[in-house]
């Protein structure tokens, strides 16, 4: 496989069939047309892919939080590569689009989260120099 090939896509309308070739276990559940068609209907929605040999390699998900009295700001949801192309630099690619898309857009700021023992993850945010913070989660059901 030729690393060098990856390249690096927003998804949209315009270009959603790059996710016609998907790697099966890249995402958990097989995606379903209609709800990619919803999430990238909104505006605020992005999706960043990597794509090795036509085939989507690697994802971003990410959502813009607007609000009345601040500035927009972007929350990143998920980044995954498939497991047996980790650790080659991918992720890194898929997040400097993904913070070049919020420069263009004028996200002010970009927060996400991970688990306390995901170290690559916290190695790729921390090598971008984000810094870990105190954070509480909280879950509710209804």
């Amino acid at each position: 496989m030729d690393l060098e090939a990856i390249e690096i896509f927003e998804v949209t309308n315009n270009n959603i069939e790059l996710m016609d070739h998907v790697a099966d276990d890249l995402f958990d559940n097989p995606v379903d047309p209609a709800r990619l068609s919803a999430f990238l209907a909104e505006e605020s929605h992005w999706l960043v892919v990597a794509q090795l040999d036509g085939k989507v390699i690697g994802k971003c998900t990410a959502m813009v939080h607007k609000r009345p009295d601040k500035a927009d700001e972007l929350y990143i949801d998920e980044i995954d590569v498939i497991e047996k192309l980790r650790q080659n630099g991918i992720a890194k690619q898929m997040l400097a689009k993904v913070l070049k898309l919020a420069d263009e857009r004028d996200c002010e700021e970009c927060w996400l989260g991970t688990e306390q023992d995901n170290i690559p993850a916290r190695k790729l945010y921390e090598s971008n120099g984000a810094k870990a913070e105190d954070f509480v989660l909280y879950y509710l059901e209804y």
